[in-house]
C-alpha cells in the first residue's frame, strides 16, 4: 500500500481479530520484533466499549494495512509493512484528526531500539514525557521454581472461581488510587480474546477461600512467549509474599506449554512492582518511552 487516505472506523465483529493478528504479527517479526506482545494488547483492547477510546482501520484489500488506535489521547499507530516512515504518516493524521477535533496534545511511544522513529519523533516537535516503562523478561531455561506460600494460603484458576469473584478482586486490587473501571462487560471482553486461557490466571485463595492475588498470562504461540498483564493482591493481604507466587506460577505455566520467555513491562513510577518481578528472576531488556506534543 503506497499511501493511507482517510481511515474507515473500527467494526468490532469484523477487525477485533485482525488488528491482534497484525500485532502478532508484528511481535513475530524478525530481525527487530515489535516491543507490543499481542496478549498485552488483548487487555488493552477491553477499552473498546469505553466511549474514549476508538481504532480507525486503514484497509489493503481483504487485509488491514495500519491502524490507529486513540485511547483518551493516548497513540499507538501500526502498519503492516513496518516501515518507520508509514508509521510516521499514521501519527501525521492522528495530529490533524486531534487538532480539527480540538485537542491540543498528543502521547505516543517509542522503544529505545528504535531510533529512526525516535529522531523522526523529535523533528515533528516531540519531546519525553517522562514515562518510561522497561521491559522484564524471565528465561525459561528449564523447569522453574514452584511458588511456595504461606501456610493455608493455596492456588487456583478462573476454571475453578466464578468469574463475577474474579471482578471483585481485580476492583479491590486496582482501586487503591482511583476506582477501578473493571466491570462484567469489560471482564466478558477479556475473556473472549483468541488468547486468554482460564488455566493462565492463577488465583491465590486465603485460608478461607477468599480469592487474594490474581495474574493473567498470555501465551502467544508463535514466538513462544507469555506475557503478564494485569497482576493484583487484595490490599488487605499484601507483603505476604502472594504477588511473588502468582509471577513463579506463571512462569510454571509459561513452561508447562512449552513458552521461551515469560515477559512484563515495569513502570520506572512503580518502584515496588519492579522489585517484585526482579525478585521472581525477570531481568530488564528493552525499554520504551512515551513521547509527546503540543498540536
Amino acid at each position: 500500500m503506497s499511501g493511507f487516505a482517510e481511515p474507515r472506523a473500527f467494526e468490532r465483529d469484523r477487525d477485533l481479530a485482525r488488528v491482534i493478528r497484525l500485532f502478532a504479527d508484528l511481535h513475530a517479526a524478525t530481525p527487530h520484533p515489535d516491543y507490543q506482545h499481542p496478549g498485552g494488547m488483548e487487555w488493552w483492547l477491553r477499552r473498546i466499549v469505553k466511549d474514549d477510546f476508538k481504532v480507525f482501520i486503514w484497509d489493503d484489500g481483504d487485509d488491514i494495512a495500519g491502524f490507529v488506535i486513540d485511547d483518551a489521547g493516548y497513540v499507538i499507530p501500526r502498519t503492516a509493512d513496518r516501515a518507520v516512515k508509514s508509521r510516521l504518516q499514521l501519527i501525521a493524521w492522528a495530529e490533524r484528526s486531534f487538532r480539527a477535533s480540538g485537542r491540543t496534545t498528543l502521547e505516543l511511544a517509542a522503544a529505545d531500539d528504535e531510533p529512526e522513529l525516535r529522531e523522526a519523533l523529535l523533528a515533528r516537535g516531540y519531546e519525553g514525557s517522562g514515562s518510561v516503562s522497561v521491559e522484564l523478561v524471565f528465561d525459561v531455561r528449564g523447569e522453574p521454581q514452584v511458588p511456595a506460600l504461606p501456610m493455608g494460603y493455596r492456588l487456583a484458576t478462573l476454571e475453578d472461581l466464578g468469574d463475577d469473584s474474579y471482578v471483585e478482586l481485580h476492583r479491590a486490587a486496582w482501586s487503591t488510587v482511583k476506582p477501578s473501571e473493571y466491570d462484567r462487560r469489560l471482564h466478558d471482553i477479556v475473556t473472549s480474546m483468541p488468547d486468554f486461557r482460564r488455566d493462565m490466571v492463577p488465583v491465590v485463595l486465603a485460608p478461607d477461600g477468599t480469592p487474594v492475588a490474581y495474574g493473567i498470562g498470555w501465551f502467544d504461540g508463535r514466538t513462544r512467549t507469555v506475557e503478564i498483564e494485569p497482576l493484583g493482591t487484595h490490599p488487605a493481604y499484601r507483603k505476604l509474599g502472594l504477588g511473588r507466587a502468582i509471577v513463579r506460577d506463571i512462569h510454571h505455566r509459561s513452561w508447562a506449554c512449552g513458552a521461551r520467555s515469560v515477559m512484563v513491562w515495569g513502570g520506572h513510577a512503580n518502584v515496588a512492582a519492579t522489585r517484585l518481578y526482579t525478585s521472581s528472576g525477570m531481568e530488564p531488556r528493552r525499554t520504551v518511552r512515551d513521547y509527546r506534543r503540543a498540536l
